[in-house]
């Protein structure tokens, strides 16, 4: 509890210097009432915070019970621990609904609701149930409702800092800025505030049973069932609703667990069969701890990967002289040398222009000796002379990464054998073929979804299709996606890793393209043209930079 409160205070400390520094900025350069703003600002979330316990009763359909119509032995256990914690049992709810998923709200502990989904109920044991309302007690026992209200109060505050002075043209614009980059920041140490909570509460929960691998499995057991989603229709809204408790942004920073999180660890932890594997699940975790691209995504969540939270609670358990039900190992290759290669190939076209920039302004400078060297610069850029320098070196940073990113040596493979690569990412693929058979939507209950997932011997993957045109994509997802649900394919693409890992598709051929063929022969196979658009841009933007470089300037 001590190590909370002090990492709390320091990340709050850290959110209100920010605050107040651009704040005295402002006050010193400026003679106007900005308090009145940030008045406004704090009654604002004044409200918020007193009214959404009523919203969230409202929005949802929660049935209220006492804890012993669960069990008197769960009725014992939410008492003693309550106790414990000296706060009062709180408010107990459950929503029918199959999707597991549990959260608290409220205004103090003395008010706090603690609602679970039946789904929930259902799908774990009765020790590890004990383990989630554990982990919802330790979001109430330290008042995680009321630090993140008054932590989000920081950004609106340094927002409403920098819609007050970016208007002003005087000697002290730049306060305006940091008032900007300040709220870009402050947003990210609200996030980051938010998983050391998420943090904390495992570490309540696992303190609070006996086993400190309960929370991790039943974690896992969360994760694997938000992410296997029925086929609905997007007009019942009974589904509808259903599909708002996992992913709205209601509840999304009160629940459990992230629903991206979860969708990629249950999509990796499905052997072929649809049935979990933990075997699986084990080496599709190793890319969530240890590939440097997984802390990026991580920092723009609410909720910390649920491979570290496994980790996390893995730790406890040695420290408590159990044997993590989950071992997981570093391993022996190094993914910081292919990070920071695939780091510069995503930035290697903006650094070529910018290389082209510096030497178009030095070969300028140079041929206009006359010209004053520091008003040389300005007249390249007012006058545009140097997009002759900066568009060929671009293109071919361009066209190189194109080549690193799409590359053409597709071999045959499974999806359990993808997810356990550890060297890959967005931009550093795996050119790859699968066989096996599409199953559904990417978004299941979208009729506009263009996305496919794809189910083989090992396992199921999310196939992305992109085309140059947005208006292309959609008209596939209305008019053709769901025509190939439940045929079999191969699956030509590059496997990237995101969030969530996926496949790229380059074309889709079909076993029964024979039959097909008869009735329409365009439907035979699945193309994109994604790659090549990219690929004629690059080229014509290194050729125009090459005629460019022949045109002579004035």
């Amino acid at each position: 509890m001590g190590r909370l409160v002090l990492r709390s205070f320091l990340v709050m400390a850290l959110l209100f210097g920010l605050v107040f520094a651009v704040g005295i900025a402002v006050l010193y350069h400026y003679h106007f009432p900005w308090p009145f703003a940030f008045a406004f600002a704090v009654v604002i979330v004044a409200l918020q915070y007193g009214l959404s316990p009523y919203l969230i009763d409202w929005i949802y359909r929660i049935n209220w019970h006492y804890p012993a119509d669960i069990s008197p032995e769960f009725a014992g256990f939410l008492t003693d621990l309550c106790k414990e914690r000296n706060i009062p049992v709180p408010r107990f709810g459950i929503i029918e609904d199959s999707n597991p998923n549990a959260f608290t709200y409220g205004h103090v502990p003395g008010d706090a609701r603690l609602v679970v989904t039946r789904g929930l109920q259902q799908m774990l044991t009765e020790e590890e149930f004990q383990a989630v309302v554990a982990h919802e007690v330790g979001h109430i026992r330290h008042c995680d409702f009321i630090v993140m209200t008054f932590a989000a109060l920081a950004p609106l505050l340094l927002y409403i800092l920098y819609t007050w002075t970016r208007g002003r043209r005087d000697n002290v614009a730049w306060v305006g800025f940091a008032a900007y980059l300040a709220y870009i920041v402050s947003q990210y140490i609200v996030l980051f505030l938010s998983r050391v909570r998420e943090y904390f509460a495992d570490e309540h929960a696992a303190q609070s049973v006996t086993d400190a691998n309960l929370i991790s499995s039943a974690l896992i057991k969360i994760a694997y069932g938000l992410a296997k989603v029925p086929q609905a229709d997007p007009k019942d809204k009974k589904a509808t609703k259903s599909a708002d408790l996992r992913t709205g942004t209601t509840v999304g920073a009160l629940g459990i667990c992230n629903f991206a999180s979860a969708q990629a660890l249950a999509i990796s932890a499905t052997n072929g069969a649809g049935e979990f594997s933990q075997e699986t699940m084990l080496r599709a975790m190793q890319w969530d701890l240890w590939n440097p691209w997984a802390v990026l995504y991580e920092l723009q969540s609410t909720h910390p990967l649920v491979a570290r939270r496994v980790m996390a609670a893995s730790r406890i358990a040695r420290a408590k002289g159990q044997q993590p039900a989950f071992p997981l190992q570093m391993p022996s290759v190094n993914l910081w040398p292919a990070f920071w290669q695939d780091l510069l190939m995503t930035m290697l076209p903006w650094l070529g222009a910018v290389v082209g920039i510096g030497i178009g302004m030095l070969s300028i400078a140079s041929g206009f000796a006359h010209v004053d060297s520091f008003s040389a610069p300005w007249w390249v850029l007012q006058y545009g002379w140097v997009l002759h320098y900066a568009l060929l070196p671009a293109g071919i940073g361009w066209l190189v990464r194109l080549a690193f990113s799409y590359r053409s040596d597709f071999r045959p493979s499974e999806v359990v054998q993808l997810v356990s690569e550890l060297e890959v990412s967005r931009i550093r693929c795996i050119p790859t073929e699968l066989t096996g058979t599409i199953i559904g939507r990417g978004a299941p209950g979208l009729f506009w979804s263009k996305d496919l997932v794809l189910q083989d011997e090992s396992g199921f993957i999310t196939l992305i299709y992109r085309q140059p045109l947005g208006i292309l994509e959609t008209l596939f997802g209305v008019f053709r996606a769901n025509k190939l649900v439940g045929k079999q394919c191969t699956v030509r693409g590059w496997y990237r890793r995101g969030p969530v890992p996926y496949l790229e598709i380059q074309q889709v051929e079909f076993a029964d393209g024979l039959q097909l063929q008869v009735q329409n022969p365009s439907r035979i196979r699945v193309r994109t043209y994604y790659r090549a658009f990219l690929w004629t841009c690059a080229a014509i933007c290194t050729a125009i930079g090459a005629l460019l470089l022949m045109v002579p300037m004035p």
